[in-house]
């Protein structure tokens, strides 16, 4: 209970932080650097810049992924709840920014293992809106031709 409430004002303070440089920077500079802080707790690997650069496009594609991942999940939802996806549907909203941050991380030759809650995944590493929907419909123009499901 300790270490959540620590992450939770880790969290809020580098929240924060990130809004009030954002604020002053971005109406004077297309570039910001935001320090995080002591945010980063790492185990036999070295531990990364606290000083994060960004720029108003970065942050408008984050923006712009998170909420499709969003809209796109609401949608997942409403499409279950009427019966209209079969099966289990795991989805993964409210937890779009670890996804576009993950991505933002990476290269599209690395690797991203998932288990469930693979739809935004999917989206980021290349597959459209459509053809998530048509995979969670089973339909054959799906991400794994119908055959993955959710």
């Amino acid at each position: 209970h300790v270490a959540m409430i620590r992450s939770f004002q880790k969290l809020n303070r580098i929240h924060k932080a990130a809004v009030s440089v954002r604020i002053a920077a971005l109406s004077t500079s297309n570039e910001i650097t935001v320090d995080v802080g002591e945010a980063f707790a790492t185990h036999l690997c070295d531990v990364p810049s606290n000083m994060v650069s960004t720029n108003k496009e970065e942050l408008m594609l984050y923006f712009k992924q998170m909420y499709t991942m969003r809209r796109m999940e609401i949608t997942n939802d409403t499409e279950y709840k009427a019966r209209n996806i079969r099966g289990f549907c795991h989805l993964y909203d409210g937890q779009e920014a670890i996804a576009a941050g993950m991505h933002a991380a990476m290269t599209l030759e690395d690797s991203w293992i998932t288990s469930y809650r693979c739809h935004c995944t999917a989206l980021l590493r290349g597959s459209t809106v459509e053809q998530v929907f048509a995979e969670l419909f089973g339909y054959s123009n799906g991400t794994a031709k119908g055959k993955g499901g959710s």
